[in-house]
């Protein structure tokens, strides 16, 4: 099993023990762990597991299936897995996966860090230089802090609002903290990096794109031409 400490040496782990529910009662049982590797059994609950896109940029990941049935989903679709299926995503393909069996789900996840997720160093947003305009009357209060808050909704559209819209929040692909600058009754807002880089733009002029005022002027949605 692991421990805190780097084992140096060949480790021996057993997926049948962990598959008894005394051993994976609190849902996830490390296996092993390398200076670039980390195994653990995990067991899901029916309805439950990771629906939302997210995606892990640190390491490689494989989801394999022991017992039950997941549903994982990419951005491309979703396919049901059963025991001896598994599926590979790479570092920073975005990804979810549920139980959609009727029973527990217990699955073997193997990535190529050391931390198994727990430790990974925040990292934070820096400039594009992609910039997009909106009015100051689009929002309807003001910024409640100095940068804005950028969401990713889909492949064409964002969303950018003065403060949190938790409704964004719970389902946006990726989110992100953007600075602004006033100039002529409007703000003007420099994409994250991380995001300019999802939508795949590394310059933005005021025609590639339209802004429309969300319902209660708490954000806006940018549609991409």
């Amino acid at each position: 099993m692991a421990t805190d400490a780097q084992p140096t040496g060949v480790q021996i782990f057993d997926t049948w023990e962990s598959l008894d529910r005394r051993n994976a009662r609190h849902g996830r049982v490390d296996m092993a762990t390398g200076a670039l590797s980390y195994i653990a059994v995990f067991k899901t609950a029916p309805r439950r597991g990771e629906p939302t896109f997210h995606q892990h940029p640190d390491s490689d990941q494989i989801l394999f299936v022991l017992d039950g049935e997941c549903t994982a989903r990419s951005l491309d679709g979703e396919e049901v897995l059963k025991p001896n299926d598994g599926v590979l995503i790479p570092a920073g393909s975005y990804y979810g996966f549920a139980n959609t069996g009727e029973g527990d789900m217990y699955f073997l996840s193997m990535r190529t860090e050391s931390s198994g997720g727990r430790y990974i160093g925040y990292a934070p947003d820096s400039p594009s230089g992609v910039r997009v305009k909106i009015s100051e009357e689009m929002f309807s209060a003001e910024p409640e802090k100095d940068d804005l808050v950028v969401y990713v909704i889909d492949h064409k559209t964002m969303g950018i609002s003065p403060s949190l819209i938790q409704e964004w929040n719970k389902s946006c692909l990726l989110r992100g903290s953007a600075p602004y600058k006033r100039e002529d009754g409007r703000f003007v807002v420099e994409l994250p990096q991380r995001i300019a880089d999802w939508y795949e733009i590394q310059t933005l002029s005021d025609q590639e794109y339209q802004v429309h005022k969300v319902s209660g002027g708490k954000g806006v949605r940018i549609e991409l031409a």
